[in-house]
């Protein structure tokens, strides 16, 4: 992942995103739909980078979930850069959210991303993909650029093939050759993974990866629109893809 202009940026606001240490259990914020009685839908919110849980709340996408008719409670994860640094994202969510949520009785659990946190979400239903029946990614960063950049130069997803075996030593390339010959799945068995729907900003620097991705999938899986990479145009995208995925219902 890219970590100067993200590096830059944190410094700008004080450094302190960049303080905050991993702990366990993640902090979470839950959302029940009825008081104190639980759905059996979950959806679980990972946010991108400088933002946190109390971001979702602050954009009401909670309010969204509900007010789109979906029986489902929800949860935002504090999982902020240092855990996908320091300790493997994807271990952590399943750890401290996902099988909790499973052991609660949750039955029907989505993922939505945005930016980094999309990246989180597809990495979580890679390794546990029978646990998940929906993912909503909005601009999601999908791994290191070269090897994007290479998917593309073959033609797409749906030209490109894995190299076969699947590198074992995991840095900062084989991690985003991992997470494509997984994707690669929405064209050879679309069955066999979770329900994935993916916004993005037309003006926005992921609007090529993030379509790209988009050509594997089916058309009303879909939307973009006009703007930049951030909440104004998330939250709208949001709204949209809820009504076609229709979590809970």
């Amino acid at each position: 992942m890219p970590r100067a202009p993200m590096l830059l940026a944190a410094l700008a606001l004080g450094g302190c995103y960049f303080t905050q240490s991993p702990i366990r259990p993640v902090p979470a914020l839950t959302f029940l739909r009825e008081g104190g009685a639980r759905q059996s839908c979950l959806v679980i919110f990972l946010p991108g980078f400088l933002d946190g849980s109390d971001t979702f709340r602050e954009q009401l996408f909670p309010d969204d979930v509900l007010s789109s008719g979906a029986r489902c409670d929800s949860v935002a994860v504090d999982a902020h850069f240092r855990y996908y640094v320091d300790r493997g994202v994807a271990d952590v969510l399943h750890e401290d959210v996902l099988a909790p949520a499973v052991a609660r009785g949750y039955t029907e659990i989505w993922l939505v991303g945005t930016s980094m946190g999309g990246l989180g979400a597809l990495l979580l239903a890679r390794d546990h993909t029978d646990l998940i029946d929906g993912i909503v990614l909005l601009s999601p960063f999908l791994g290191e650029p070269r090897v994007v950049r290479s998917i593309e130069e073959a033609g797409g997803l749906s030209s490109w093939h894995p190299p076969d075996p699947l590198p074992r030593e995991m840095n900062d390339l084989t991690y985003t050759i991992h997470l494509w010959a997984w994707l690669r799945g929405y064209v050879d068995d679309p069955d066999g993974r979770p329900a994935l729907y993916i916004g993005w900003a037309d003006g926005e620097s992921f609007a090529g990866t993030n379509g790209m991705l988009a050509a594997a999938l089916p058309e009303g899986h879909v939307v973009s629109a006009p703007g930049e990479h951030g909440w104004r145009t998330w939250r709208p995208l949001f709204d949209r893809l809820l009504t076609v995925a229709r979590p809970g219902r």
